[in-house]
């Protein structure tokens, strides 16, 4: 009884898994966040503060922006915000303080989020 009902959940296993359909390369060394938002692949690298706009079926860089902010801080996520179009970037100072900058697709910075209530 026991090897038909760990066969069953491997076969159940098999049929419902999922393969891989595209790899794709980063678009720099140290991404250290992904977002999905106006049919592309978005991706923020924590070292060169850039944010990448990625072609989902190419892996081509389409555009990208440099996130300005305080050296106290760096890139530790992203978000897409389809409701208000904006590529939102998560900063943080490895300690206490927390910020979300709002850009436009395009990198036009629209202000920030306090997310510590500081």
């Amino acid at each position: 009884m026991k090897k038909l009902v760990i066969a069953l959940l491997v076969l159940s296993a098999l049929v419902y898994a999922k393969s891989i359909v595209l790899t794709l390369d980063a678009p720099d060394t140290n991404i250290s966040g992904l977002a999905w938002g106006d049919g592309k692949l978005w991706a923020v690298d924590e070292v060169t503060d850039y944010v990448y706009s990625v072609n989902p079926a190419t892996g081509a860089v389409e555009s990208s922006f440099y996130v300005s902010h305080s050296s106290a801080y760096f890139p530790t996520g992203l978000a897409y915000s389809e409701t208000h179009n904006l590529v939102l970037v998560g900063l943080w100072n490895n300690s206490t303080t927390g910020y979300v900058y709002k850009y436009t697709p395009t990198g036009t910075f629209s202000g920030s989020v306090d997310m510590c209530g500081g």
